[in-house]
């Protein structure tokens, strides 16, 4: 796969509800997959889900495909550096966990996952997108 499909984010989605369902206490939250070159393939706020998610889970999605990298990691950055977050340049990028890209077993970057509204946003994105590549090697 060279690029984000919509079933695929689907299927991201599915296991990520089920994923918090399962393991965080089925708390409402959104979820966003967005494709290598950081549009949204897909958005979803559950019923009850923070309303600041609407615009906070896509931009963490946007900014791990840019960055390639962990949302995490990028505020690791930011503090490490010294640096401001306008430094570059992109006014969607925003340094809070939640964020991770998801890569072809080639190691290329497709797309990213974003989640919000939960206290552990970017432990459930590192398993989902883990979860996401573990698909493409099968």
């Amino acid at each position: 796969m060279e690029n984000m499909t919509l079933d695929f984010a689907k299927d991201i989605a599915e296991f990520a509800e089920s994923l918090v369902k399962n393991e965080y206490g089925d708390n409402p939250f959104s979820v966003a997959v967005v494709d290598k070159d950081g549009f949204t393939v897909l958005y979803q706020k559950e019923d009850g889900a923070k309303l600041l998610t609407i615009a906070l889970t896509p931009a963490k999605a946007y900014t791990a495909v840019r960055m390639g990298q962990p949302t995490v990691d990028f505020l690791a950055r930011l503090q490490r550096e010294h640096l401001e977050i306008c430094y570059f340049a992109d006014e969607k990028f925003v340094a809070m966990p939640g964020g991770v890209p998801i890569k072809n077993p080639a190691g290329k970057v497709i797309g990213a996952v974003g989640i919000g509204g939960l206290k552990e946003d970017g432990e459930v994105a590192m398993k989902v997108a883990a979860h996401a590549e573990s698909l493409m090697n099968q």
